[in-house]
């Protein structure tokens, strides 16, 4: 069985190597987004390949974000206790903020 040090350190790697080409494609939609006006966002949301691409995005950027900045606080806090509550907070900023785009994104596909 993998010692818990190690599997971070496979899922680090795992979701950063995944975010190369998310962000890649991530970059190039969103910047030609800004330009365009509401209708063809929600046009662009709609699309069932960019619904999901989305939606993989948001969970794989902040599970990767949670992963790392577990990492630093392990690293730099040397409290337990605000360790345990630093980790708690990125906890559940990475929870709460994706889940609420990909609800919005949900009531924009299926509005």
């Amino acid at each position: 069985m993998m010692n818990i040090a190690v599997t971070k350190w496979i899922m680090q790697r795992a979701t950063a190597i995944t975010l190369v080409p998310l962000l890649i494609w991530f970059l190039s939609i969103f910047i030609d987004l800004i330009q365009k006006d509401y209708q063809t966002t929600l046009v662009f949301f709609e699309n069932d390949i960019n619904f999901f691409l989305s939606i993989i995005f948001l969970i794989v950027v902040f599970l990767h974000m949670k992963i790392g900045t577990s990492e630093i606080f392990e690293d730099y806090i040397q409290n337990t206790q605000y360790k345990i509550v630093a980790n708690l907070i990125i906890s559940l900023f990475a929870i709460i903020l994706p889940l609420l785009t990909i609800m919005s994104l949900i009531l924009i596909k299926f509005n």
